[in-house]
């Protein structure tokens, strides 16, 4: 969405045409813009297991991931279809399983591509596709990525980052839930889904954990009813230091501005919004993730000092309680973190991006006007 705006303050009379899957929400908040949305089938390939093998023989990956190959051929032959309709100057992808077949469309008709890597490890479906595309965007040093693009294709443009997400107001927030301007937030995150492993640690410690903090917890809608029937024992001033929310999309601007400090997983939106904000960070990366990109993304955030790092199996809920404590005492921690997060931030990256789509597109018109000619 953030290239998206991008676009269109660059060129206002830019035609955009968004291309997702038939049933993710973007399927259902792009049309809300005014862009016109086209739904693809999709599949992706899954890799449960960090064993190869594993995720070879096993059969709830193998037969899933059959059936998601002709998904995927489903998707190519969709994808061809809307890009012979609307014949684009230029296609950019931003990685992910739907991104694949439209840029294999893109490939075979001959249409110029971009992709944009928002993580350190490069994901399997931009792996493919920067073998094929003019430019590759990358959010870290080229560096990380050398193994897997050519340089030439390598541009550091950054992570996008929403516009709206700079637009909050904390202390509205605050005293729309009745919390107090004098005590420290905090911010628990499990990413769009939830984290049951997050909401348990802080359960576990949540009647010490409020002795220091207020807290504004987005437990994810698996996880809601769980979390709010353990915090109904808390007695009635307690629980006013809790707001717990399923999920949220409006109103995270306005909780990013209320918070001093977020415990959350290490997807790499999540992690540039947050460094945009400078907001300080204890990660805990989801140790599932395809390829362990989030603790990689961790690792780099945690090693310029923007954030505190636990991995999933070392972390509990007294060394969490320890270091809550730690850092609600010392405010010099909390603003060298907030200095380092916001250094790891590119506030242009949107811009950027658009600017390479833009030179691309006219690239593209010109040599078709020559090659009429």
């Amino acid at each position: 969405m953030a290239v998206i705006k991008a676009l269109k303050r660059a060129d206002e009379n830019l035609e955009v045409v968004f291309v997702g899957s038939n049933f993710g929400i973007e399927s259902k908040l792009v049309p809300k813009i005014g862009i016109k949305y086209y739904g693809i089938s999709t599949g992706k390939f899954r890799r449960y297991h960090r064993s190869k093998i594993l995720n070879i023989i096993d059969p709830t990956t193998f037969f899933k991931n059959v059936s998601d190959f002709f998904k995927f051929l489903s998707g190519i032959k969709d994808s061809k279809r809307i890009l012979e309709l609307e014949n684009p100057d230029v296609i950019f992808a931003k990685g992910g399983f739907v991104s694949l077949p439209v840029g294999v469309s893109a490939r075979i008709l001959k249409i110029p591509l971009i992709v944009h890597e928002s993580d350190v490890v490069m994901g399997l479906a931009n792996k493919k596709l920067a073998s094929f595309a003019e430019k590759v965007c990358v959010s870290f040093d080229s560096k990380y990525y050398k193994d897997y693009v050519d340089d030439e294709k390598i541009k550091e443009t950054g992570n996008p980052v929403r516009d709206d997400v700079f637009m909050g107001s904390g202390d509205k927030f605050k005293k729309n839930i009745d919390f107090s301007d004098k005590k420290k937030t905090l911010l628990i995150l499990g990413g769009s889904q939830g984290s049951r492993f997050i909401n348990n640690l802080i359960l576990e410690k949540v009647e010490k954990i409020i002795d220091d903090w207020q807290i504004i917890w987005i437990a994810g809608d698996r996880d809601l009813e769980l979390v709010k029937h353990k915090i109904s024992s808390l007695n009635t001033s307690e629980r006013k230091k809790i707001k717990v929310f399923g999920f949220l999309t409006s109103e995270m601007a306005n909780v990013y501005a209320a918070s001093d400090l977020v415990v959350s997983r290490a997807g790499s939106n999540v992690l540039f919004e947050l460094a945009a904000l400078g907001k300080p960070t204890i990660l805990i990366p989801f140790d599932e993730s395809a390829g362990g990109h989030q603790l990689e993304n961790a690792k780099i955030f945690s090693r310029n000092g923007a954030a505190y790092l636990f991995k999933q199996d070392s972390i509990n809920s007294s060394a969490l309680l320890h270091q809550l404590r730690y850092l609600n005492e010392n405010e010099d921690e909390l603003k060298s973190m907030s200095r380092a997060m916001q250094k790891m931030s590119d506030v242009g990256a949107s811009e950027k991006i658009a600017k390479l789509i833009i030179e691309l597109g006219k690239k593209k018109i010109e040599q078709t006007r020559e090659n009429k000619e």
